[in-house]
């Protein structure tokens, strides 16, 4: 639950961020709104107001006490040869650390390249020479270049560039954005946004080095030279991150209207709506709990009364025994909840009908709300009962049914 609930924030807070900053030419506000989406993705899902309204919890516990109580049913896991969501938890258990060995190992060459590469100090820059045709790159503290076949004023190009990197702790948002990628890598939107947050990077090192006097025109042309080459790996910033036309394009963009900024600050009612929308259900259940159970049958009309014991019980098909059997073959322990170490006793209201039928099926004490609602499935997937009688007539009779979820 908490992974749908966290991809689904991802996916709303990245097309929010899409709208808003589209064309703006912001990228240190950019680059802390993408931040900020992956800390509330994170965070937001785990927020749960129910302690608020913890102080209805007590009417959960109190139970009719002259309802007639069917015998306790026991719950407990259970091992099926197969069952798919099994598979698709190791499905994507596997895919996820495919994903982080293979970022462990791009670590791990660059860590050795920084070990073994000749150290040289650049235009009073520190950084390590590559041998191998390779695209020029930073992660954290190390620069990694070239100076074979540069000018001058190449190498000074570079080296800015991937100063800003340094400087400003690029790698930081690189590996995040890996991270999100490898964790969630069945959402589209956590590809696309890790895309967004390279694209922005290179924005904010384009710009240092622009502003830092280098000529445009000159700087762009030296892009287009490096466009190819190829790269040690993904989680390193790189020179040549394409698309260059997206990057020529910000480079030559005029700079925003500086009161535009504040549009960013309606994340922050966004990011309350989501929370409001998590936690929404509790409320509802908690308000449907207090409503229900103040409410009285005094006032039913006498042909509608529901009785608590009556001079002929209802009976199930086939009996007490029968009824015990169905519940134990039907009622599963779900596989979510067993994941969650959530367990305990819920208890299920329901009535007889005079026609045999099973209504008003409700949790009078609740557990969890995976736990309640397999409970409830049961009982109301339960067949038509042979109705209680009272003074010879067919009436409705109540019952409550205990069913223990227990982890072994």
């Amino acid at each position: 639950m908490y992974l749908i609930k966290a991809n689904f924030v991802l996916v709303v807070l990245f097309g929010f961020y899409q709208i808003i900053s589209a064309g703006d030419t912001f990228f240190k506000w950019r680059r802390l709104s993408l931040l900020t989406i992956y800390m509330l993705s994170l965070l937001l899902p785990t927020i749960d107001l129910s302690q608020l309204v913890n102080e209805t919890a007590s009417l959960d516990n109190v139970l009719p006490r002259i309802t007639y109580n069917l015998p306790e049913v026991l719950v407990s896991p259970t091992r099926d040869l197969f069952y798919w969501p099994h598979l698709a938890v190791w499905l994507y258990a596997v895919v996820t650390l495919a994903m982080l060995l293979r970022m462990l190992w791009q670590a791990f060459v660059v860590f050795r390249m920084a070990q073994h590469c000749e150290r040289a100090t650049l235009n009073g820059t520190a950084v390590c020479l590559l041998t191998d045709d390779f695209s020029p790159f930073s992660f954290f503290r190390w620069i990694f270049v070239s100076p074979v076949n540069k000018t001058p004023s190449q190498l000074q190009q570079i080296l800015m560039h991937e100063q800003a990197h340094v400087e400003q702790w690029h790698s930081v948002d690189a590996l995040l954005s890996q991270l999100f990628v490898a964790a969630f890598w069945f959402n589209p939107a956590a590809w696309l946004m890790r895309l967004q947050v390279r694209n922005n990077l290179e924005y904010l090192a384009d710009h240092y080095v622009i502003n830092g006097g280098t000529d445009k025109k000159a700087y762009q042309y030296h892009l287009l030279a490096v466009a190819y080459r190829m790269n040690v790996a993904t989680i390193t910033n790189n020179f040549n991150v394409l698309p260059l036309k997206r990057r020529i394009m910000m480079m030559n963009k005029p700079a925003s209207n500086p009161r535009a900024r504040f549009k960013y600050l309606l994340f922050v009612p966004l990011a309350i709506a989501l929370l409001a929308m998590n936690n929404t259900t509790i409320r509802a259940n908690v308000q449907k709990k207090v409503v229900k159970t103040t409410k009285t049958t005094k006032k039913a009309d006498a042909s509608n009364k529901v009785y608590e014991v009556v001079e002929q019980m209802p009976t199930f098909p086939g009996g007490d025994a029968a009824l015990m059997k169905y519940l134990a073959e039907n009622i599963k322990y779900p596989v979510s909840a067993q994941k969650a170490k959530e367990q305990g006793r819920v208890v299920v209201q329901f009535i007889v009908e005079k026609d045999g039928a099973v209504t008003g099926v409700k949790t009078v004490r609740s557990v969890t709300p995976v736990l309640d609602a397999e409970a409830v499935r049961v009982i109301k997937a339960m067949p038509k009962w042979t109705p209680g009688r009272q003074g010879g007539q067919p009436v409705r009779v109540k019952y409550n049914v205990p069913v223990s979820f227990r982890l072994q």
